[in-house]
C-alpha cells in the first residue's frame, strides 16, 4: 500500500504550486525625498490605469485593483505599467515596471524638490474623468 502516500504527496505538491501561483497581483513601493525621508500624501497613479492612491505617513503605497468600464473593481492584470508620482513642492516622477504575477515591489522612488511659481496652485489629487450623461435611458417611476 505505498500508492496512497505517493498520491497524497503529489496532491500536496500540486496544491502548494496552485497556492503559490494564485496570489493576487499587487504593486507596492515607497516614495522618499532626496534626504531619504518619507513623502506622505503623494499621489500615485499608473498607465494603464489602476487605482489612484496616496502614500501613507511612512511613504508607502499599494495598488491592488482597477475600475473596469462598468465601474466595477477587478484585479490588476499582468503587464507593463508606468507608475507616476506627484506631490506639490516636488518634481513629478515616473517609473516603469513589469508585473508578471503576484506581489511586485518597486525600488524606492525619490522625488526632487521644486519651488512652485507664485501663481501656481496645488493640483487637485482627486480629479475624476468627465462622463457624458446617458440620454438614452428613461427613469422608471412607480413600483
Amino acid at each position: 500500500m505505498t500508492v496512497f502516500p505517493r498520491v497524497a504527496g503529489l496532491i500536496a505538491a500540486l496544491l502548494f504550486l496552485v497556492a503559490c501561483g494564485s496570489q493576487p497581483i499587487s504593486l507596492t513601493g515607497r516614495v522618499l525625498d532626496q534626504k531619504g525621508s518619507a513623502v506622505s500624501k503623494a499621489e500615485i497613479f499608473t498607465e494603464p490605469e489602476t487605482d489612484v492612491v496616496m502614500t501613507n505617513n511612512r511613504g508607502f503605497f499599494t495598488l491592488r485593483q482597477r475600475l473596469n468600464e462598468s465601474g466595477e473593481t477587478e484585479p490588476i492584470a499582468a503587464g507593463v505599467y508606468k507608475i507616476k508620482v506627484r506631490k506639490f513642492g516636488f518634481e513629478d516622477a515616473a517609473y516603469e515596471v513589469t508585473i508578471e504575477g503576484g506581489p511586485t515591489k518597486v525600488p524606492d522612488i525619490t522625488l526632487a524638490p521644486r519651488t512652485p511659481d507664485i501663481n501656481e496652485t496645488a493640483p487637485d489629487p482627486t480629479q475624476e474623468k468627465e462622463f457624458e450623461a446617458d440620454t438614452t435611458s428613461t427613469p422608471v417611476i412607480g413600483n
